[in-house]
């Protein structure tokens, strides 16, 4: 049974955190042990223990000996095969103290965001040189690691996160909302770069045409305050719901006629589209890297210029306007998906990497 250790950084809970915790249960299923560290405290770390995980509670500090040595004794003591590292403090204190650790474990970095990487001599380093192996979540980013960084193309591999098409059933689900209003939604953790303040200045524009409407965001984040105070200087608090965090996706997705996400930045492909994809739903969503992978424009889904709130109103108006439309997508991007983006096709694609470091056909570069 080989033993993976996966480590996080990070302390809120979102499409990356979310990410690492479906493939670990997905690989546990398959007969591996798996092990998560993370920061004490964090969500990652609280949900993983629920699940039933093996967790480790640490502290990330690229500028304490201590932390190093702590991570390379936990990956000596249990004996870790793979270490899958996920954000930049855990990766560089992990990734030194497996190089520094007896076992000689493996190296995954997992590259999420489609945020471009500096081409610094420490980024090549952590990247490029350290790893035996990068994963990425969409093709895109792994083509600009190869053509803009000039990294190893055959040390990368884009693995997209995939779907649990059970949970995400539009035949099984039941919607929550049963009002007759047209519904709108967007889905995602309440962040700057999320676009969500472009959607709500799209509301004022589609409340020209359309009254019997509503618009839920769903999801809690930094930009919560914010938002609401958006909301209120637009004065249109009678059609927007802030429905907070949620554990009930498929019964909201359910729901909503049409999802939109106006992300504008880095964004690897999205697990809030997918679903809503998987749910046969029409999706309105920015055209950037990794979110023009799975929305393939009047075929899949709808795509916009990021930061147009006139380009998102268009479309959610035309979809009202065009039952059969939003009908056709659906069913495209619910094939789409099936045919593509499955939990069981992101786990395979998983061993598969797994299964080639016995035979050695990867090495370190130092």
């Amino acid at each position: 049974m080989k033993i993976i250790l996966h480590t996080e950084s990070s302390m809120g809970w979102g499409g990356q955190e979310i990410r690492i915790l479906q493939e670990a249960k997905g690989m546990r299923g398959r007969g591996y042990r798996v092990l998560i560290a993370a920061e004490e405290n964090s969500e990652i770390l609280k949900r993983a223990k629920k699940e039933g995980f093996e967790v480790f509670a640490v502290k990330f500090s690229k500028y304490h000996p201590l932390s190093f040595l702590r991570i390379k004794a936990l990956i000596e003591k249990e004996k870790v095969d793979i270490v899958n590292t996920h954000s930049s403090k855990d990766s560089w204190v992990t990734t030194i103290a497996a190089k520094l650790a007896s076992n000689k474990p493996k190296i995954i970095r997992t590259r999420h965001l489609s945020t471009p990487i500096k081409n610094t001599a420490l980024n090549r380093l952590i990247y490029n040189v350290l790893p035996d192996i990068i994963i990425t979540t969409s093709e895109e980013i792994r083509k600009n690691m190869i053509n803009i960084n000039k990294f190893n193309p055959n040390k990368i591999f884009s693995i997209p996160t995939g779907v649990n098409l059970e949970k995400f059933d539009p035949e099984k689900v039941k919607p929550i909302f049963n009002s007759k209003e047209f519904k709108v939604g967007t889905i995602g953790v309440l962040r700057s770069w999320k676009g969500h303040i472009y959607l709500l200045e799209a509301i004022p524009l589609i409340l020209q045409y359309i009254t019997n409407i509503k618009f839920y965001i769903v999801g809690d984040g930094p930009q919560k305050q914010n938002i609401e105070n958006h909301i209120k200087k637009l004065n249109i608090e009678k059609w927007v719901i802030m429905l907070g965090h949620r554990e009930d996706i498929p019964q909201i997705l359910a729901s909503l006629d049409v999802v939109v996400h106006p992300s504008y930045a880095n964004e690897g492909v999205p697990q809030a589209i997918l679903q809503a994809m998987a749910m046969k739903k029409c999706v309105i969503a920015s055209d950037i890297i990794g979110i023009r992978e799975v929305v393939i424009n009047e075929k899949t889904g709808l795509l916009v210029p990021p930061k147009k709130p006139e380009e998102i109103a268009k479309e959610i108006i035309r979809v009202y306007k065009d039952p059969n439309l939003k009908k056709i997508l659906g069913t495209e991007a619910q094939k789409f998906v099936k045919y593509k983006y499955s939990t069981d096709e992101m786990f395979r694609k998983i061993e598969e990497i797994y299964k080639k470091f016995p035979k050695n056909e990867f090495s370190n570069a130092i």
